[in-house]
């Protein structure tokens, strides 16, 4: 492989970020994993449970591993983000990130009718292209299928596909102005999102799947956890915390608080501590 070959050649200290890791990889997977942990000076992760896998799963060892949180953009309150976006009075849930058929939001739509009858003024967005690799594969047939479902479920004109890339600027627009924050996601495995991540931090109330990373960084009522492939527990907790402003705020506060220590700077000084340890070593 390039990468190994790479660093077998390199003379220097190397820090290697691994933001995926398989608890169950096939033996070239593991092969490949090992060597780059071999050739590394340090493994980055940026989960707990990242660090787990590498210990359990290949032996790496815990002196090795430093944990460094996924960096995110500091997203400000703006009471006009709303009116700048276009949705101004209305309730906005949110989902972004390349789209593909494991991201779920089908199921999101599937709760809409259910949502739209407790609070008819809400928007549901859709933020981002679809993923590169589905386009050459199956074309948009993912989106129009989604496009198609809401039609026929009658909710339709409450939904809004946002068919692009965003610049940072944009996404925190959007961050802002959501009310809720979903990622219905269905791979059980995933010990690292980036939209997440960026949600959580924004102090946004988020309602998720149950994968690896969810349930650790929304742990301690920082996030709602709903069963795989279910609208109505979505629907039920979307009217939930939508009715009960204390549980709204109680959530939002404690995933701002944890989402300091993600920020850019924090990150970038992790790193840098990263990189003194493995030039010392």
């Amino acid at each position: 492989a390039p990468l190994p070959a790479f660093l077998r050649a390199s003379r220097r200290p190397t820090v290697t970020t691994l933001p995926t890791i398989l608890s169950q990889p096939n033996p070239q997977q593991r092969a490949v994993l090992e060597e780059l942990a071999r050739l590394s000076t340090r493994l980055v992760v940026m989960s707990a449970s990242g660090a787990e896998l590498l210990k359990r799963v290949h032996g790496i060892p815990d002196h090795q591993i430093d944990l460094i949180p996924h960096g995110i953009p500091s997203v400000p309150a703006d009471g006009r983000s709303k009116d700048r976006l276009g949705v101004e009075g209305k309730t906005v849930i949110l989902t972004f990130g390349l789209l593909s058929p494991d991201k779920g939001i089908e199921y999101v739509i599937d709760a809409l009718p259910t949502i739209l009858a407790a609070h008819p003024d809400t928007i549901y967005i859709v933020l981002g292209a679809t993923h590169p690799h589905v386009v050459e594969r199956e074309g948009e047939a993912y989106r129009l299928m989604l496009e198609a479902r809401g039609q026929r479920l009658g909710v339709g004109s409450s939904m809004i596909f946002h068919n692009r890339f965003v610049s940072q600027d944009e996404l925190t627009e959007f961050l802002s102005a959501a009310d809720i924050y979903i990622t219905p996601y269905l791979q059980a495995e995933q010990i690292t999102s980036g939209t997440l991540a960026y949600a959580v931090g924004a102090g946004k109330a988020v309602i998720s799947t149950p994968y690896i990373y969810a349930r650790e960084i929304l742990a301690e009522g920082r996030g709602v956890l709903v069963p795989w492939r279910d609208a109505t527990a979505i629907a039920n907790e979307v009217i939930d915390v939508l009715r009960d402003d204390a549980r709204r705020q109680s959530m939002s506060t404690r995933a701002a608080a944890f989402g300091v220590g993600m920020t850019w700077p924090a990150v970038a000084r992790r790193y840098i501590e990263s990189f003194q340890r493995a030039r010392a070593e």
